[in-house]
């Protein structure tokens, strides 16, 4: 339906007026919908406009984005180096490979990587496309005109074999004689004999049909450049890039005609969709990007095509109706299973009092998780047009005070609808739909659907358009269900890539031999090497895991315990339902696990307090309160730590409560599950005491070095730091997370964590972020090392090659600057980057059990170095974990400053041996633990989040929902980037000082 009449004077619907051109895809520009009003819409203010705040992204507009670089743009689809962001200004040498690790076996390992044999130095000219007239800039419409057969005529008459890329840009193996070409295009004439041929002449055709298509050379590009860049010999520049975008299209052109295409991945429409929970579907599809290889040193092309397995999630076929339903019930547990007219109710709007006092009318939460529904394309057919419906895209799901709690459905829009004798009336939506087609809306109390163009339909109306991707985050059900499908042995994804080859065809693609390009369909087999593992050491005797990976807690004490013994603790059960375990239960795990922290070397003096909480009406706060008063008064005593029993994994009730304690009180706490305190098991037990060791400022294991008080890693005094930035779920309005992780001991097994807000979608942490976070954690690393600080290893996580040089930038410059101004010298920094957002994957040889273990994964401490890394670049891959399931994914490490000179043995050797140290695992761990302490650290900070606690006690704290632009009450963000709320601090004038300090500088976060 359109703010419009649904119908024009003779009653047609909104979909088939002359305002819209036939062909026209809905919502291809937002910019449609603006300008003057059409013929027969309502002025603003009449009653089928909404006088409404738009669901809008509530993020303030000095804070948008700005339009991506044709570098940018490139990069998603394939790994650009970092030398490809760099303008030329104080451009950066990127630390070079100092050489290649000597250290471990010698092994073969198979890479899903396949190189190309061959490109020759032949010149390919690049075309700008153009099409007039254009006034929207169409890309359609550019494509329409390129696809048309008149132009596929005249361009084989010009010779050459010719690549699109579907927007702007073409090329060619042949020079266009005089440089340009230009082609009349008749669309309207095309578009009649094709339905000639098939008996279909339509009376309606399209008004201003004809196009003039131009064809213009813009540059010829030279492939000689990319090998000179392979082999060092220049630097990367525009026409290293543009040599780069040619072979990517080159490479995705011809699997494009025939598969459907979603960023770097290819899906056979035909395959096989399997359902996830709340009917999101699953398929699998190829993901194929060219890269340059270390190969080119060695005589090898220096390209290569990564190809992997993939798994994405689609939006499933069916009504709008269906769709919200889905949506709805996925996002928490007391809405699965509700019926529509449940989900119906739970959408409606609610009333609230504003701090005025003033009575508003605001969305609900149910609600606001219907914005996912924004972007999509749907279809209606009440209309019986079943050969080609036309596509519409949401623009928004209405909103407005003015409706009331009812909110804006069909009962309630209206419009003026011009009648057969040219009067016009109000009418609301479900009574034209009465009139106009003789039926009856069955569910008209949904919320109503606008488009770009002005047109609203109810949602039973509206059928989603298959194969559309699902971009938001998985509930837990569902990524379950994900992680079911996707785990599969190196086996089995080798059997997948392979076959994913032989669908993609490169033998018979005529594009790649056109350009000369010749790609080898087997898998490259590199020389890897097999670092040794080391020794885990425990306070009472040192182990050898050997190339398991793994050992086990039973008779074994923790290097060192905790700082004070136990004297002071409980264990609360939240909540007094069947879910939960009863008080002889609950004394039962307290008592086992007691004695399991004793055997393991804790520290306790006094039995633990042992009580139950009634929810009451839900309030954590009070919760937490009357635990912390139990505790204390118990023992008389300041409480140290309180166990909480929760019934569900229910992320709201955890993140209020750690907010609470340690915000609040300035104590750490262990959550437990109510099942798992059911079992008393003895391992589980075990695991707890490791995190719980660790938060009481005790150590799990240690590498030892030759000498046992000697580090084994560095002869100077040299502190780890690591850094994350986590963002919240797509559609949310979170600010970004900045953690930062700093080794406490000469050992590197303590480290303490400090986080802070950093802005929107802002991954390089801001100077005010990190000179909130690093001086307290580096004033505390003195006082327990001494004032000398001769080396620092930072170690980054999450960052794109396209943010390296702001890590310089921006992030070591600011730290290098708080070390100096609080006078602890100029130390030297190592960088590095570690990723493993990645597809490269290892395949130990078939039958090597020397380089794998029982399910096929390469054993931990398998490095690659050669044919998937940079020319010069020092780079490598490292798989350091025993994968528990499926294939392993190695982490992809890069150095990019290196002013210490570190040997790569040394360097590799650190790496992969205090993974062996994380404090909560017996195996050792897949990525740094100071990153992987980060990662933890940003996510647990957002529980410290600065939001109106009476908005989470109504159920309203869901991710993103306090700073939505429809809750005024709440912060939003302002004109200044950066300036988002600071978290609540971890300390409180009623705690001591010794209580603040404490809790700030050991390991809470874990």
């Amino acid at each position: 339906m359109s703010d419009r009449p649904p119908g024009s004077s003779r009653g047609t619907p909104s979909g088939s007026q002359a305002g819209s051109k036939s062909g026209s895809r809905a919502g291809s520009s937002a910019a449609s919908s603006k300008g003057s009003p059409k013929p027969g819409s309502p002025k603003p203010g009449s009653p089928g406009k909404s006088s409404g705040k738009a669901a809008g992204t509530g993020l303030d507009p000095a804070l948008e984005r700005k339009p991506l670089t044709d570098t940018q743009l490139l990069g998603k689809r394939f790994d650009l180096p970092p030398d490809a962001y760099i303008d030329g200004k104080g451009k950066t040498h990127w630390a070079a490979r100092p050489g290649f690790c000597t250290m471990g076996k010698p092994i073969k390992m198979g890479l899903n990587i396949f190189p190309v044999i061959t490109f020759g130095d032949m010149d390919i000219y690049q075309y700008d496309v153009i099409v007039s007239p254009n006034l929207k800039n169409s890309h359609s419409l550019v494509k329409k005109v390129w696809n048309a057969q008149t132009v596929t005529d005249a361009l084989q008459k010009q010779g050459g074999r010719w690549l699109y890329d579907g927007s702007k840009l073409a090329w060619s193996s042949e020079r266009i004689a005089g440089g340009e070409t230009r082609i009349i295009v008749d669309l309207d004439a095309l578009k009649k004999k094709a339905e000639a041929e098939h008996d279909m002449v339509k009376k309606k055709v399209e008004k201003n049909s004809v196009y003039k298509l131009t064809i213009r050379q813009t540059k010829a590009i030279r492939l000689s450049y990319l090998k000179n860049y392979l082999s060092g010999t220049t630097p990367w520049d525009t026409h290293v890039l543009e040599c780069m975008n040619f072979f990517d299209h080159c490479l995705r052109q011809w699997p494009s005609q025939r598969w459907m295409l979603i960023k770097r991945n290819f899906f056979d429409p035909n395959s096989d969709f399997s359902m996830l929970a709340n009917d999101v579907l699953a398929a699998q599809g190829i993901y194929c990007a060219p890269r340059l290889s270390e190969s080119f040193n060695r005589g090898g092309s220096g390209l290569a095509v990564n190809v992997d397995r993939c798994q994405t999630a689609f939006w499933p076929a069916g009504t709008l109706i269906e769709t919200a339903c889905n949506i709805v019930s996925s996002q928490r547990d007391d809405w699965n299973g509700r019926s529509e007219h449940q989900i119906e109710a739970l959408l409606r709007p609610r009333s609230e009092k504003d701090k005025n006092g003033i009575w508003r009318i605001l969305p609900s939460e149910a609600f606001m998780f219907l914005r996912r529904m924004i972007k999509l394309k749907f279809t209606v057919n009440h209309r019986g047009k079943f050969g080609e419906p036309r596509e519409y895209t949401i623009k928004r799901v209405m909103f407005d005070p003015k409706y009331g709690t009812t909110g804006a459905n069909a009962n309630q829009v209206t419009f003026m609808k011009k009648g057969d004798d040219g009067t016009e009336k109000e009418i609301t939506i479900v009574d034209h739909y009465k009139e106009r087609w003789g039926f009856r809306l069955e569910w008209p109390r949904f919320p109503i659907i606008e488009t770009p163009q002005g047109h609203k339909f109810p949602m039973e109306l509206c059928n989603l358009v298959f194969h559309q991707r699902y971009n938001f985050k998985l509930n837990p059900t569902q990524t379950a269900d994900m992680i079911k499908r996707a785990a599969t042995r190196p086996n089995k994804r080798r059997e997948d890539i392979m076959e994913g080859i032989k669908g993609i065809r490169w033998p018979e693609d005529q594009n790649l031999k056109a350009f000369g390009l010749k790609i080898d369909p087997n898998m490259v087999s590199t020389d890897a090497r097999l670092l040794q593992n080391p020794e885990v050491k425990f306070a009472n005797k040192k182990i050898n895991p050997g190339t398991t990976g793994r050992w086990d807690l039973r008779s074994k004490m923790f290097l060192e315990p905790n700082a004070q013994p136990l004297k002071s603790w409980s264990f609360i059960c939240c909540g007094d339902d069947t879910h939960s375990p009863r008080k002889n239960e609950l004394e039962a795990f307290a008592t086992s696990f007691s004695q399991t922290y004793r055997n393991h070397g804790g520290r306790v003096e006094k039995a633990a307090f042992c009580s139950t909480i009634p929810w009451g009406d839900g309030n954590m706060g009070a919760i937490c309160e009357k635990a912390w008063n139990q505790t204390g008064n118990y023992f008389k005593a300041t409480p140290q730590i309180i166990f909480f029993v929760l019934p569900t994994k229910n992320q709201l009730q955890y993140e209020r409560l750690k907010k609470n304690m340690e915000c609040r009180f300035c104590i750490v706490t262990q959550c437990l599950q109510a099942g798992h305190v059911k079992k008393n098991n003895a391992q589980y037990m075990s695991n707890v005491a490791m995190k719980v060791n660790s938060k009481l400022g005790g150590v799990t294991c240690k590498v030892p070095g030759p000498q046992d008080k000697v580090p084994p890693f560095w002869n100077v005094p040299t502190m780890m730091v690591g850094v994350d930035v986590s963002h919240a779920a797509a559609g949310s309005q979170q600010p970004s997370m900045a953690a930062l992780t700093m080794s406490m001991d000469k050992h590197a097994t303590r480290f303490a964590a400090a986080c802070q807000t950093n802005g929107w979608r802002q991954e390089t942490v801001l100077p005010g972020t990190m000179n909130n976070m690093m001086p307290k954690l580096l004033n505390h690393w003195v006082s327990i090392n001494g004032r000398r600080l001769d080396h620092v290893y930072y170690l980054r996580d999450g960052v794109s090659e396209g943010q390296f040089q702001d890590v310089i930038d921006s992030e070591v410059k600011e730290m290098k600057r708080i070390i100096k101004d609080l006078g602890y010298g100029t130390p030297k920094f190592t960088v590095i980057i570690a990723t493993k957002r990645h597809h490269v994957r290892f395949f130990p040889k078939a039958g090597d059990n020397t380089a794998q273990d029982r399910n096929g994964n390469p054993l931990p401490g398998t490095l690659v170095e050669r044919d998937v890394t940079h020319p010069q670049h020092w780079d490598w891959y490292l798989c350091s974990h025993v994968a528990i399931q499926g294939t392993a994914r190695p982490v992809h490490y890069q150095v990019i400053l290196d002013e210490a000179g570190v040997k790569p043995n040394d360097l590799m050797k650190m790496i992969y041996q205090q993974c062996y140290q994380y404090c909560r695992s017996t195996t050792p761990v897949s990525l740094h633990p100071a990153v992987y302490y980060a990662h933890l650290a940003s996510n647990r900070g957002r529980a410290h989040e600065a939001l109106v606690s009476e908005n989470l006690i109504l159920g309203y704290g869901k991710p993103g929902f306090p700073y939505s632009q429809d809750n005024s009450d709440i912060y939003r963000p302002s004109a200044a980037q950066g300036q988002c709320p600071p978290l609540l601090p971890m300390e409180n004038h009623t705690a001591s000082r010794d209580m603040v300090r404490f809790l700030n500088t050991t390991m809470w976060y874990v």
